[in-house]
């Protein structure tokens, strides 16, 4: 429950980070760099990782402090499209849970603090219930991506 409240936090966060208005009452963008080159930097601009980053802050204060905001969305962008998925094809791996969890300990080590299988558990419920948010056809299940088809809605 302690995730999910993170997550939610997070979320929550971020959409209320985004929501800049001037003095004259109009909304503006954040500021800051704008584009980031390639599709790894495509990715980490995802409002997901954003929230991943937040999360992972309020739930993993002393993994995350003195850490650039970069640096944590890097670190879950591997997870997302290395670990979880086939780099080559972008399509999920049957081990990409288990190939995570063996990675994240030394992704997300800090200041001499090495997660934990259930620090690692936990990162991997945050990332895949924000960061690696399923795809369609994809469900979440219990924060594990799920690699059961969604029923498609009745057509007309």
């Amino acid at each position: 429950m302690r995730v999910r409240s993170a997550v939610v936090c997070g979320v929550a966060l971020v959409s209320l980070a985004g929501c800049i208005s001037a003095e004259d009452g109009e909304a503006r963008p954040p500021a800051g760099p704008t584009s980031v080159a390639g599709p790894l930097g495509t990715f980490q601009q995802r409002v997901e990782v954003t929230a991943f980053v937040t999360a992972f802050r309020a739930t993993f204060p002393a993994l995350a402090d003195g850490r650039s905001d970069e640096a944590i969305a890097s670190n879950v962008t591997q997870v997302c499209l290395n670990d979880l998925r086939d780099p080559s094809t972008g399509q999920p791996v049957p081990d990409g849970e288990a190939v995570a969890l063996r990675r994240i300990p030394s992704r997300f080590e800090w200041n001499g603090i090495t997660p934990d299988w259930t620090m690692s558990r936990t990162i991997l419920a945050l990332a895949t219930g924000t960061a690696c948010s399923p795809v369609e056809g994809r469900s979440v299940r219990a924060g594990v991506l799920s690699h059961r088809p969604q029923p498609r809605p009745p057509t007309v």
